[in-house]
């Protein structure tokens, strides 16, 4: 009996993972009808954000105040991640039939593992990336700044070239001048600053002028020296976080399994309960799932703006009708997909001790078959699908005896029961809550 229950315990910590990762399967789907393979790769990159952070901040430390900003530095990797998908590679395919943005979430799955796998030792990748980010920051504050229309579907890109050269001089400036020496003076940092200003505004106001009249670029005088001075200062922040936080740490490779910091309280010796070993990070897994999905039904069923992912997800032309931005409501799900995804990355290094940059992939195929066992589109269906799984690899691999038992068939098993569910219930064990809108 005992045997029994520690098989239950293991299956409930396996299941608890599944579904974390599960529910932001069945949430995306259920919004667009998509089904997002490259999910267990953001539940990778949470594990890795976190060990970003413990690395950054805290390495060498044991204490358990730090697993909550571990978390919460998952949980921006995750969502960064998640919300650049979806803007770059599945908005411009949501009209696009199915198999599209199917190949792509593969494609993209594959990239971020290669991504992470080569680069993560070398942290230089991020110049360029915060370089993006800041551009992208100072030319949305200069858009709000401003009065003139930058979405027109025909002339968007000639009503917004004078934000981007003014961002994209002073972004020039900055290359040239890191480019020839690495470490600058104060002095000579705010001249970068005060040139990007002056010339980033110059040339904004030139190329106003030149494509829409001196009318126009009076009216952009002010939009464009903030993008500019924006741009300029950020590019500056950006080049202090590389040189004096980011390379100064040494990152180890994820070409091979890194060890995953250990926390007290939550990590350390197990607890033993009648002859039932209980692993303290199980006991994190369980209760962080029975945390988030609260916390998620309530914001689904008792917020604005999870009842309008509802009303998104029965029906979005006429949700778009009734005023819904259903374009955010589409960030939203991905975000909230990533959230979780992101505590499951942590429940996993806490768990194993060790993450690397391929434990997105299996990880993920397992959520997807708990998402489908439970209900495609059905959030209390994907929990319990996750849950599910995990009691059934526990028990398969303790009481299938011969050769088709022990733990190197416990994969198998899970596949088994996904082709058995997609043969006589195709629609879940909860039933698919979202219809067919092809």
């Amino acid at each position: 009996m005992d045997q029994f229950f520690q098989q239950l315990v293991n299956g409930l910590t396996l299941g608890s993972l599944y579904a974390l990762i599960a529910v932001g399967y069945t949430v995306v789907y259920g919004i667009v009808q998509l089904i997002n393979f490259a999910h267990g790769e953001v539940f990778m990159i949470g594990a890795f954000g976190a060990l970003t952070t413990y690395l950054l901040f805290f390495n060498g430390d044991t204490s358990v105040w730090i697993l909550p900003v571990m978390i919460i530095g998952a949980m921006i990797a995750s969502v960064g991640t998640a919300v650049a998908m979806e803007r770059v590679a599945y908005r411009p395919l949501r009209n696009a039939p199915r198999l599209a943005p199917l190949i792509t979430a593969i494609g993209i799955s594959v990239f971020l593992q290669e991504f992470m796998r080569l680069f993560y030792e070398r942290p230089g990748w991020t110049v360029p990336a915060m370089a993006a980010l800041a551009i992208a920051i100072a030319y949305a504050v200069g858009a709000r700044m401003t009065d003139v229309p930058l979405n027109h579907p025909i002339t968007k890109w000639h009503d917004r070239s004078p934000l981007l050269v003014a961002a994209g001089v002073p972004l020039l400036i900055w290359i040239g001048v890191r480019l020839s020496q690495r470490d600058v003076s104060f002095v000579a940092s705010a001249g970068v600053v005060v040139g990007g200003l002056i010339l980033g505004t110059a040339a904004g106001l030139l190329v106003a002028r030149l494509t829409a009249g001196a009318e126009r670029a009076q009216v952009l005088v002010r939009p464009l020296a903030v993008v500019a001075v924006v741009t300029a200062a950020l590019l500056e922040v950006a080049w202090f976080i590389y040189k004096d936080v980011l390379a100064k740490v040494d990152w180890p490779s994820a070409k091979q399994r890194i060890p995953f910091p250990q926390i007290d309280v939550v990590t350390g010796p197990a607890i033993d309960i009648d002859g039932v070993t209980i692993q303290r990070s199980a006991i994190f897994t369980i209760v962080a799932l029975a945390i988030c999905a609260v916390l998620l039904w309530y914001f689904i069923n008792r917020t604005r703006l999870g009842r309008g992912m509802l009303a998104v997800s029965q029906d979005p032309d006429t949700a778009r009708l009734m005023g819904i931005n259903v374009d955010r409501i589409i960030v939203v799900a991905f975000a909230l997909g990533a959230v979780l995804a992101a505590v499951a990355g942590v429940s996993q290094g806490l768990q194993n001790n060790n993450i690397d940059f391929r434990m997105g992939f299996l990880a993920g195929l397992k959520a997807f078959t708990a998402a489908v066992l439970g209900g495609i589109g059905n959030i209390a269906g994907a929990v319990v699908g996750g849950l599910v799984l995990g009691v059934v690899e526990a028990m398969a691999t303790q009481y299938i005896p011969g050769r088709f038992g022990g733990g190197s068939w416990k994969d198998v098993w899970a596949f088994v029961i996904l082709i058995l569910v997609l043969v006589f219930r195709p629609q879940g064990l909860l039933g698919a809550r979202v219809v067919d809108r092809a």
